[in-house]
C-alpha cells in the first residue's frame, strides 16, 4: 500500500513539475524576454529583434496594413516610415489609415516565408510586399563541394536538396530558433533519418522555448546593462546624435566635425576612443561666439572621459571637434573598406544624446560607409568592391558565401533552360496560402548590382525565372520586376544591398506600385 502511495506521489510530483516548467517556459519566460525594453540597434541580435518586432505588429480592421517581407535585401531596400508617409500623401481624405511595417530578417528565404505564412496572415495585413532577390533562393546549394574544391563548374550536378535539408536540420538558425515546431511537424520522418541526436535536439527546441532561444536570451539584458550601468562603449553600431559631416556606422568620426549635443543639467558627460597615442583634441563652442572649450593632448591610446559644463539653462549646444593626428581605417580594421578612409576618433554609442531610445532595431542608420561610395570614381569603386567583397585571403563566412553565389550565377548562365527547386516551390505555396486568406501579395524582383546581374541576366534560366515569377499567383497576386531600377553600380554596397540614398529612391518608386495595389483592394 505504501509503495503504491509512493508511486502516486512521484507521478503527481512529476506532473506538477512538468506543468510548472511549461508555465514558466511558455508564459513567464517569453513575457519577461519580449516585454523587456529593447534598446538594441540596427543589425544586432537579428533573431531576437525579429521575434520581438513581429509580436508588436497588429493591424486594426479599418487599417490598410502593409507588411514588407524579405531578407536583408528588403531591409536595405525600404523605409517603412517613408513608405507610410508617401502612401498617406497619395490617399484621399476619409480613406482607411495606412501603415507599413517590416516583417523581415537577414537571410529570410522563401522556405522561411512559407513557415511564417500563418503568422503573417494573423497580422491581418491588406497587402504583403515581398522583396525577393535571387540570392535569397539558397543559390549556394547549386555549387557542390567538389565544384568548390576544384573551382570547375559542372552543369550536370543539380541543386543539392539533401544537403540543404541536412543543413536546415542540423545548424541553420531560422529552422532551429524561429520555427522548429512547424519544421519538425512537417519533416519528422526525414529528420529521423538524419540520426537520433538531430531528431531529439529539434524535438527539444520544438517543446521548450528556453532551449530554442538560448542563443540570444541575454542580448536585450546585456544591451540595457551596457547602456545604463556601464559606459556605453561596447557596441556594434552608433545610435547617438549624427555629426553634420556624418559618421561611420561603427561610431568613427571625421577628423573635424560639428555636432549638436543634448545636455543634462547643463553638462555634457560622455567618452571617446583614440586609436593613437598623443591624440590632440580641440573642442569649440561656435555660438553665440566662437569659444575654445578644450585643448588637450591624450597621451594614451584608448577610451577617455569627457565632461563639459555650460552656464545657464541650456538644453542643446553646437560644438566643433578637431582631432589630430587623423587615423587610417586600416589601422582599426582593414576589412571594412577596400580603399581606406580617414578617421578622427570613435564616439561612445549614444554620444551627445540624452537618453537611449527603444524599439530602434529596424531603423536603418545613415552612415558615411554608404555615402562614400557615390563619391568614388568607377575605377576606385571596382578596386574597393573587389577588396571588400571578394578578397581571396579572407575566410569570413558572409564573404565566402558571396563568392559561392557568384559561382552559382555563372553556373545558371550555362544552363540551357529554366529549372526550379524547393525554395521556389515554397514561394509558390506561401503566396497561395495568403491569397486563400484574402490577402493581396505584391512580389518585387529586387535590383541587383549590374556587375553581378550581367553574369546571368541574358541566360535562358534567368528569363525562365522571371516568367515563373510573373505567373506565380492568382487574382490577388502582382509581380513587378525592379531589376533595372538602378543602372549605376555605385547605388549598391555589395551584390544585392542598396546604399541609404538608393533605398530612399527605391522606397519612393515602390510607393507608386504599392499605392496602385491598395487602390485595387479598396
Amino acid at each position: 500500500m505504501n509503495e503504491k502511495k509512493t508511486k502516486v506521489r512521484v507521478l503527481f510530483l512529476s506532473i506538477a513539475f512538468l506543468l510548472s516548467f511549461f508555465f514558466l517556459d511558455r508564459i513567464i519566460f517569453p513575457s519577461i524576454l519580449f516585454n523587456f525594453p529593447n534598446e538594441l540597434e540596427w543589425d544586432t541580435s537579428p533573431w531576437y529583434n525579429f521575434l520581438e518586432k513581429r509580436r508588436r505588429i497588429r493591424f486594426d480592421r479599418d487599417e490598410s496594413g502593409i507588411l514588407a517581407v524579405g531578407s536583408s535585401v528588403a531591409l536595405y531596400s525600404l523605409f517603412p516610415d517613408r513608405l507610410t508617409e508617401n502612401l498617406r500623401r497619395k490617399a484621399e481624405t476619409g480613406t482607411n489609415p495606412i501603415r507599413a511595417e517590416f516583417y523581415a530578417h537577414p537571410a529570410l528565404t522563401p522556405s522561411d516565408f512559407y513557415y511564417y505564412r500563418e503568422d503573417i496572415a494573423s497580422k491581418k495585413p491588406k497587402l504583403v510586399v515581398y522583396v525577393l532577390n535571387p540570392a535569397d533562393l539558397q543559390l549556394d546549394y547549386l555549387v557542390s563541394e567538389l565544384e568548390l574544391k576544384t573551382g570547375k563548374l559542372d552543369p550536370s550536378i543539380p541543386f543539392e536538396e539533401e544537403r540543404l535539408f541536412s543543413d536546415f536540420s542540423r545548424g541553420r538558425h531560422q529552422n532551429r530558433i524561429l520555427y522548429p515546431d512547424q519544421f519538425f511537424r512537417e519533416n519528422a520522418d526525414r529528420i529521423w533519418k538524419l540520426g537520433k541526436p538531430v531528431f531529439l535536439e529539434l524535438l527539444s527546441r520544438s517543446l521548450f522555448l528556453l532551449t530554442r532561444y538560448r542563443n540570444f536570451v541575454y542580448d536585450p539584458f546585456d544591451s540595457f546593462i551596457e547602456h545604463h550601468l556601464r559606459s556605453g562603449r561596447s557596441y556594434h553600431y552608433y545610435t547617438g546624435i549624427l555629426p553634420e559631416e556624418g559618421i561611420y556606422l561603427r561610431g568613427w568620426t571625421k577628423p573635424k566635425f560639428h555636432i549638436e549635443c543634448e545636455l543634462k543639467d547643463g553638462k555634457l558627460v560622455d567618452s571617446f576612443f583614440s586609436q593613437k597615442k598623443n591624440t590632440g583634441l580641440k573642442i569649440f563652442q561656435e555660438t553665440p561666439e566662437e569659444l575654445l572649450l578644450l585643448n588637450e593632448n591624450f597621451e594614451n591610446r584608448g577610451w577617455h572621459g569627457l565632461e563639459l559644463r555650460f552656464p545657464g539653462n541650456v538644453e542643446k549646444v553646437r560644438l566643433r571637434f578637431e582631432i589630430e593626428p587623423p587615423v587610417s581605417s586600416d589601422e582599426v580594421d582593414d576589412r571594412i573598406f577596400g580603399i581606406p578612409e580617414i578617421y578622427g576618433f570613435r564616439l561612445s554609442q549614444n554620444f551627445c544624446r540624452r537618453d537611449f531610445r527603444k524599439n530602434i532595431s529596424y531603423d536603418r542608420i545613415p552612415g558615411i560607409d554608404d555615402d562614400r561610395i557615390s563619391a568614388l570614381s568607377d575605377a576606385a569603386y571596382l578596386e574597393d568592391y573587389e577588396k571588400r567583397i571578394y578578397r581571396s585571403e579572407d575566410g569570413e563566412a558572409a564573404l565566402t558565401r558571396l563568392k559561392v553565389i557568384r559561382m552559382a550565377k555563372r553556373k545558371l548562365r550555362e544552363s540551357n533552360s529554366y529549372f526550379s527547386w524547393s525554395e521556389l516551390e515554397y514561394l509558390k505555396k506561401g503566396i497561395g496560402f495568403l491569397e486563400q486568406k484574402g490577402i493581396r501579395v505584391l512580389l518585387i524582383n529586387s535590383p541587383e548590382n549590374p556587375l553581378e546581374r550581367s553574369l546571368y541576366e541574358e541566360s535562358p534560366w534567368y528569363k525562365g525565372y522571371v516568367s515563373y515569377l510573373e505567373n506565380l499567383g492568382g487574382n490577388r497576386y502582382t509581380f513587378k520586376d525592379a531589376r533595372n531600377l538602378f543602372s549605376d553600380k555605385k547605388d549598391f554596397l555589395d551584390p544585392h544591398h542598396l546604399t541609404f540614398r538608393a533605398a530612399r529612391f527605391a522606397t519612393d518608386e515602390y510607393s507608386n506600385w504599392i499605392f496602385s495595389e491598395l487602390s485595387s483592394i479598396e
